[in-house]
């Protein structure tokens, strides 16, 4: 019932119970009589006399007349029969009841179930019924088992004995059936009154004659209560308490009415040692309790405390209170009295909240205990005892004195006269003060509310929970079982609050054919809605989140594991989350653990960004083959799949390798998984029927690819058919273009372009992905596109005449082709003697790189000529200076610098080859200028090296270009015969001091330099390492004597171009559409099969019929057609059009092998004209024989 709660200590608790919760919502534990831990795996709703509810932190056991803990039944924690509730494993209650008074015309009566006082008042079932009704058992109702479960429907006698339900079609009449076929309770579907994970419900009557009974002067009064017990599955607080529901009926046997009637929640609690328990109530929470002291001898220094509280009072109507009686007949009339309250009763989340205007929820009217065996406050005796503990008295009927009472004192300061003597031990134990109980021993307590009256055929429900709290001393307990109670309320004012499951998924299926004939099925479903779907209940400790999806294959249209002995279920297709859970293991209740999930292969896990985006997330499972025959796909069959979401519930998930190595709980590290029963949820779809070949007018596509209309590149776009239904028809574009703010790597964008329309779809692509069976991604008029990477890289040279240089080196000898720009996969930087790793050209990128030739010939060209080693003050410097030999001075070829340095002052000399940009890929023919690299003679080698310069400004590379360092460099800039290239030689800029280009140490062209004349572009050039290198090339002779001849030609290709400016060009299927040629052929092929039909079709076994009620089918129809059999004489035997199809575009047809007067035809020959508006006419001839079959007469 609602109370009024401070915000802020609220708060606090809130934080308190966050911080104690554990693990675990909706458990999968499914024990048959004897308890639902009792590792007795077979589901049963009927559990007979006596049921033990073993659920979480709490094993208790209770029969169908209303003892709760005082049952003998077996006890899967002892392994053979006990009784007593029992929490962490230990006795916390010996019994637990009730009892109940009121005044029937005139006369007071009292009845109990209270098995420690030798009270038991009521028997099993209902009046009518009496205890030998078989059907007046203890029913038991688990969420684990699912929706539909055999449960479900044997709830229908419990029904019959008064159990609520939820009556979803609202015809009064509870039948549990799935209406749509989904596997899942559906909002208007009839479900049985389950509340919680699991509920155990009975219901019995105070039928005892008096002469069995302790107040052998009460008769029975005709009362039945509908008794019941529920709890959540949680490792959190909740899993520490259970909820008690007795719904008390005056059947209107003895009296219509029933005045001043009470009730009170009793029990003879055994916290651990019996003897050392104190009791204690608190008023606010409408809550009494039992508690320790201190350590106790069984549950040690840190007791538990056991409190039993008023979730839900009784409704009671009183005037002047809780309404107006504006008619004045003293009792509340609705629609006519004015509400001033409203009372509700609390029937979980299905069946919802019902409300009564002008009554109120009676909260704790007392709290009471008594001793067993004592004199003065010991069992009560007789009906007046009873009540007078009913209403706070003593056993005599006499107001407790708090100022003088034996077994308790007022502390703190309190003014004992002041404390309601109602109450008992209404103080705070905890700060030890108010009224405290001082005696410690075996006793017993009762909770008590009312006044309220039991009217004929109307239900009282009230609700009591067990709850148990354990902190760090049995002080604290209180505080903490206190706590529990307290957000325990919020939750049953709540209505029980329970995450939502996700969204179902929704699909869609086609069928086709691939290139090579072999036909298969794709099964396309959106993941955004499942995979953004999160459960969070911090009061459950829920924290539910979709891992992934697996979809199932059916032999035929029933979801058994296993059909006629025949496996008839198998798991086709699986995929998770890319994150940190690998394999799943559910732990059991007995410690042994089972996988429930693999780890699935890197193609099958799911990026969470991309998949959970409406846009984006989108699964296509293909299914090429019959999944339990590994046969090619029948055209015509029906197959069956399923899609399922699987949830897990991260706060009840916990890492595997440390709980293994020593019962650690750890959650984060990537690895294998453990559940805990309950953790995971399975949201699986109704049935799937797909029948093969079914739209093949409107065929699945596997992807077409686009024709390329410019460009270089390697690369190649397909498209992927996401919507047929949104395929336009028009003609697209893909349009490729340099990504000009990403310099390394070298990047693209691509766009998307109706052509048709000329209008820009998408901009500014960058995503690259060729895997069709992958359809993540932003559907665009239907489609998907899938672009290869394309990468720029260097194939391998070829010489054409007779090769005089060693075969290419890179890592030991330096030769070979060298691209001198940093943006390709292959790039490296270059290595020149003494010049370890000259950095990247900023010039050159992947979109220059050409298909280059190198011709040799004796004088053909000229070449630019760069000097290393004669520039600079020390060697350091000299050796990184590769100088335009037109500004090396005299003095740098002094003997203490340079030295030696042939043609001085020529930086542009006759060369033996030429280069040329030979490419079809760009349409290019044209001539590249050229430098080439000599070596100072003075550059000292290393401990065991001699390097063999020769600077005689003549090309040789010698038989090692490492040592002679004569390296050819191939310019991305025509070939001028002056050598006039400034930007590759450097010079005078018009400011009186020349600047010489470097090819290893980029310069800059002078401030006062014409920037007309020497503006980005040059600058680009003269600025960069390797100035406009493209190339370059290391070559070595075999030996000095031998070299190249005339007309030899090294050929430098590209193994693969990058996209430049490319564009591809495709056109869709407007809707998906056969083209008219392609559905003509189609109906060429018009044909029906089995031919000939042998007294039965293959295909009975999979479509529900029975093999002598054979039918033939005819295929590859279009929409609009007619088919007309006939005998071979030419009688028309049968004419059947599209309506008879299972829908307008199926291309199949069923004959049933009935003629126009519903009677079987004849074993013979048949024809079969089949006419189509729009593709002519076809004539197919057929043999039948049918089977033999016995004529019923009548």
């Amino acid at each position: 019932m609602k109370k009024n709660n401070n915000i802020k200590e609220f708060v606090l608790l809130f934080i308190l119970a966050i911080g104690l919760v554990s693990f675990g919502f909706r458990g999968n534990d499914k024990g048959g009589k004897g308890g639902g831990k009792g590792g007795q795996n077979t589901p049963s709703l009927k559990a007979g006399d006596s049921y033990r509810m073993f659920i979480n932190n709490l094993n208790i056991p209770l029969n169908r007349a209303g003892v709760i803990g005082d049952v003998s039944v077996f006890d899967p924690e002892v392994g053979t029969n006990s009784s007593g509730g029992r929490y962490a494993g230990i006795t916390f209650l010996f019994s637990g009841g009730f009892f109940l008074s009121g005044i029937t015309n005139g006369t007071l009566w009292s009845n109990a179930v209270a098995s420690a006082s030798r009270i038991q008042d009521y028997v099993p079932g209902t009046v009518q019924g009496g205890q030998n009704d078989p059907r007046a058992q203890v029913y038991v109702l688990r969420a684990a088992e699912g929706d539909f479960a055999p449960a479900w429907d044997e709830w229908k006698d419990a029904v019959a004995l008064g159990a609520y339900f939820y009556d979803g079609d609202g015809d009064g009449i509870y039948d549990p059936v799935d209406k749509n076929g989904n596997g899942k309770w559906d909002r208007d579907e009839d479900r049985p009154d389950l509340i919680g994970d699991e509920t155990a419900w009975c219901v019995y009557s105070d039928g005892t004659e008096p002469a069995n009974r302790r107040f052998n002067d009460v008769s029975p009064q005709g009362i039945e209560i509908r008794q019941s017990v529920f709890a959540f599955n949680t490792k959190s607080f909740v899993g520490n308490m259970i909820f008690l529901r007795y719904s008390i009926l005056n059947t209107g046997t003895v009296a219509d009415v029933m005045d001043s009637v009470y009730f009170g929640v009793w029990a003879d609690p055994d916290l651990g040692d019996a003897y050392d328990d104190l009791v204690g109530c608190d008023t606010l929470l409408n809550a009494g309790y039992v508690y320790n002291n201190g350590p106790d001898a069984e549950y040690g220094t840190a007791a538990p405390t056991f409190l039993i509280d008023f979730f839900q009072g009784p409704k009671a109507y009183i005037e002047g209170e809780t309404y107006i009686d504006v008619n004045g007949n003293h009792k509340w009339d609705d629609g006519i009295d004015t509400p001033l309250d409203t009372a509700h009763y609390v029937g979980g989340q299905v069946r919802g909240i019902e409300a009564f205007p002008g009554a109120k929820n009676l909260g704790l009217a007392s709290f009471v205990h008594y001793i067993q065996s004592h004199p003065t406050h010991g069992d009560p005796n007789t009906r007046q005892e009873a009540r007078n503990y009913m209403l706070g008295l003593n056993r005599t009927g006499t107001p407790l004195d708090p100022c003088t009472w034996a077994f308790g004192e007022v502390r703190g300061g309190v003014d004992c006269a002041a404390v309601d003597p109602r109450f008992s031990y209404s103080g705070d134990p905890v700060a030890n003060v108010g009224w405290i109980n001082n005696n410690a021993t075996d006793q017993r307590q009762m909770s008590n509310t009312g006044p309220f009256k039991l009217e004929k055929g109307v239900p009282v429900d009230i609700v009591a929970g067990y709850v148990l709290g354990r902190g760090t001393d049995a002080k604290n307990s209180v505080k903490v079982a206190k706590d529990y109670s307290e957000i325990a309320q919020l939750l049953f004012d709540s209505n029980f609050p329970s995450p939502p499951p996700p969204p179902p998924v929704k699909s869609t299926v086609q069928t086709g054919t691939s290139e090579n004939g072999q036909g298969y099925i794709d099964l396309n479903f959106p993941t955004a809605e499942q995979l953004q779907y999160r459960a969070v209940d911090t009061v459950l400790n829920i924290d539910r989140r979709v891992e992934g999806f697996y979809i199932t294959a059916y032999r035929t249209n029933s979801k058994e594991r296993v059909v006629a002995g025949v496996e008839n279920a198998k798991v086709v297709a699986r995929y998770k989350l890319d994150d940190q859970i690998q394999a799943v293991y559910t732990l059991f209740a007995n410690g042994n653990q089972e996988k429930a999930f693999d780890d699935v292969d890197p193609e099958f896990k799911l990026n969470y960004g991309l998949y959970s985006d409406p846009e984006t997330g989108r699964l296509r499972v293909k299914i090429k083959a019959n999944p339990f025959t590994d046969e090619p796909l029948v055209k015509g069959q029906t197959y069956y799949l399923t899609i399922t979401a699987y949830a897990l519930n991260h706060q009840s998930i916990f890492e595997k390798a440390p709980w293994d190595l020593n019962k650690q709980i750890r959650y984060g590290a990537v690895g294998d998984y453990i559940a805990r029963a309950g953790a995971i949820e399975e949201y699986e779809t109704a049935l799937i029927p797909v029948v093969y070949g079914e739209n093949m007018y409107v065929p699945a596509t596997e992807g077409s690819v686009a024709e390329m209309a410019q460009g270089p590149s390697s690369g190649k776009v397909q498209y992927v058919v996401a919507d047929n239904k949104k395929l336009t028809g028009d003609t697209y574009n893909v349009e490729f273009f340099k990504n000009e703010a990403v310099k390394s790597p070298y990047s693209v964008y691509y766009r998307l372009r109706n052509k048709t329309t000329n209008t820009v779809l998408r901009d500014s692509l960058t995503a690259f992905d060729t895997t069709l069976s992958v359809v993540a991604g932003k559907v665009t008029d239907g489609f998907l596109l899938k672009v290869s990477p394309s990468v720029a890289a260097l194939g391998t040279a070829t010489y054409s005449g007779t090769r005089w240089y060693r075969p290419f080196a890179p890592t030991t000898s330096f030769t070979g082709v060298f691209y001198t720009g940093g943006d390709i996969p292959s790039s490296a930087k270059i290595t020149l003697p003494k010049k370890g790793g000259v950095n990247f050209s900023t010039f050159t990128s992947a979109d220059k790189m050409r298909r280059i030739e190198l011709r040799f010939g004796t004088n053909s060209g000229k070449a630019y000529r760069y000097m290393q080693g004669f520039v600079g003050t020390t060697p350091a410097r000299r050796n990184a200076s590769v100088l335009y030999a037109g500004g090396v001075t005299a003095a740098d070829t002094v003997a203490t610098r340079g030295g030696w340095m042939g043609k001085f002052g020529q930086g542009f000399v006759d060369v033996p080859f030429t280069a040329w940009a030979v490419d079809t890929k760009y349409g290019e023919q044209r001539q590249l200028a050229v430098g080439f690299i000599e070596m100072s003679t003075t550059i000292a080698g290393d401990a065991s090296t001699t390097f063999r310069a020769n600077p005689d400004g003549n090309w040789d590379p010698g038989d090692s270009v490492r040592l002679s360092g004569e390296y050819i460099v191939i310019f991305d800039k025509l070939y001028d015969p002056n050598g006039n290239q400034k930007e590759l030689t450097g010079g005078d800029f018009g400011t009186g001091t020349p600047v010489w280009a470097d090819l290893c140490t980029p310069n800059t062209v002078p401030g006062g330099a014409d920037p007309g004349q020497y503006g980005d572009a040059f600058k680009s050039v003269f600025g960069s390492p390797w100035l406009a290198g493209m190339y370059v090339v290391g070559l070595q002779k075999m030996d000095s004597t031998v070299f190249y001849n005339n007309g030899d030609t090294l050929k430098i290709p590209l193994a693969s171009y990058p996209y430049v400016n490319d564009i591809f060009t495709f056109t869709t299927s407007k809707g998906g559409d056969l083209s008219a040629d392609q559905k003509q052929a189609l109906f060429d092929k018009v044909n029906v099969y089995p031919n000939p039909l042998f007294a039965y079709n293959p295909q009975s076994s999979f479509s529900g019929n029975t093999p002598d009620n054979p039918y033939v089918t005819f295929t590859n129809l279009p929409v609009d057609v007619t088919v007309k059999i006939f005998s071979l004489s030419g009688i028309l035997v049968r004419t059947l059009t599209t309506a008879d199809k299972p829908s307008p575009t199926s291309p199949f047809l069923k004959w049933d092998l009935m003629n126009e007067d519903n009677l079987r035809v004849a074993s013979g020959m048949y024809l079969a004209i089949v006419k189509s508006p729009e593709f002519g006419e076809k004539i197919l001839k057929f043999a039948v024989i049918m089977p033999q079959k016995q004529i019923q007469r009548f």
